[in-house]
């Protein structure tokens, strides 16, 4: 904890305090943190002071992203879910629809609707960043396959059987193509497939 709060203050003192650069070394110092409880506790804290004085800087928005992963780990979803959607409303606005965090944030209030038994919810958050990844990164990306992937466990969990096999099956098809059919992510496709 000393070491965090030395290594906090000094980046205020290097940097100033309302600095984007400062509050960025912050994050990855309170990402180090041992106990999953004071992780949170400053990642809340670093949010509340980012949001008001860095609004049009992404660190504010990846701090929003770090406390929901947090919080979706510890199966609070209700309340990630909420980050994640401060995360994504502020990525697109600051980063872009087209940029690589925003589409992460997509995905992971896709998982955590998923999580929550909201299947329809999140299949449309997939469906959203695969349109654009399938476009800015092309079919065989591995994140584009991975997005197909949630996507097809999702309709799995709507039931709908077929269609997943279908995207599972494309999922394998782009991941034999762009990693080859010995590759670990390539096999775990497959295995879903069984």
């Amino acid at each position: 904890k000393s070491c965090f709060r030395r290594a906090k203050e000094g980046f205020v003192r290097l940097l100033g305090k309302d600095s984007a650069k400062a509050v960025q070394a912050a994050l990855q110092v309170a990402i180090q943190l041992p106990s999953d409880d004071e992780r949170i506790a400053e990642f809340r804290r670093l949010w509340e002071m980012a949001k008001v004085s860095l609004p049009e800087e992404a660190v504010t928005y990846a701090i929003a992203n770090q406390l929901g992963n947090e919080l979706d780990e510890k199966g609070k979803y209700e309340e990630a879910k909420v980050f994640y959607l401060a995360a994504l409303e502020g990525q697109r606005r600051v980063l872009g629809e087209n940029h690589e965090k925003t589409l992460a944030s997509m995905n992971s209030i896709g998982v955590v609707l998923q999580h929550m038994k909201d299947y329809e919810g999140a299949l449309d958050y997939y469906q959203q960043a695969f349109r654009v990844k399938e476009k800015v990164l092309g079919k065989t990306h591995p994140s584009t396959l991975n997005t197909t992937i949630n996507m097809a466990n999702t309709l799995k969990g709507l039931k709908d059987f077929t269609k997943a096999e279908e995207m599972y099956r494309q999922a394998l098809d782009g991941y034999e193509k762009s990693l080859g059919k010995s590759n670990e992510e390539t096999k775990k496709c497959a295995w879903n497939l069984n």
